[in-house]
């Protein structure tokens, strides 16, 4: 992989990790200037992927790993469009979450942001340690998502979160689990698993 290859695909990491963190912004205090913003993004991220993955798959074969790392990101985007979804829906109704959902959905957005971020960091450094990190994080992610389905369910039956909260708070973690797979999938197009295995013990 050269300097000029992970130069290209920098600028789709960057817009994809800045739309997480203008939805974590909003998610916290809505702002729908950061809304549009973050919408504007992901616009420019559909488009760059057709045009990079193009030029990608005329490339030599030392790029193999990289050359669907830019259609995973489009799919990152798209459900960061989801969460934005969300995000005016709620707006528009006037949904609040339980202080114990805002909190597990805030712990999710600022663990994916970092499996994006490591995400992008593999593919400046090939590092076989990171890419094992993003592997078991990404496992623990979809556990975390997992209990925290548990805890909500245990909140509607309570009486403590509202049902017209429920379809929300679900959908944001779908969105989240969507995001974090495909990191997990660019981690091992960049360093196969078989590598990893081969050289990281578990």
């Amino acid at each position: 992989m050269t300097h000029a290859t992970a130069d290209l695909l920098l600028p789709m990491f960057r817009d994809v990790i800045e739309m997480l963190m203008l939805v974590s912004q909003s998610f916290r205090h809505f702002d729908e200037g950061k809304v549009e913003t973050a919408a504007a993004l992901g616009r420019a991220v559909h488009k760059h992927e057709k045009e990079l993955t193009e030029r990608l798959l005329a490339d030599p074969p030392e790029v193999d790993g990289l050359r669907f790392v830019p259609s995973h990101l489009e799919r990152s985007g798209d459900a960061i469009h989801g969460l934005l979804r969300c995000l005016r829906t709620m707006q528009a109704e006037g949904t609040r979450f339980t202080p114990g959902g805002e909190r597990e959905v805030i712990e999710l957005l600022d663990k994916t942001s970092e499996l994006l971020e490591c995400a992008r960091d593999l593919v400046l450094t090939k590092n076989r340690v990171l890419a094992r990190h993003v592997e078991i994080e990404s496992m623990r992610f979809q556990d975390l998502t997992a209990e925290f389905a548990r805890a909500h369910e245990q909140r509607l039956v309570q009486g403590v979160c509202m049902p017209e909260a429920s379809s929300a708070y679900l959908s944001m973690l779908d969105y989240l689990r969507e995001i974090t797979r495909h990191a997990r999938r660019i981690a091992t197009r960049i360093v196969p698993r078989d590598a990893l295995s081969a050289r990281v013990p578990l």
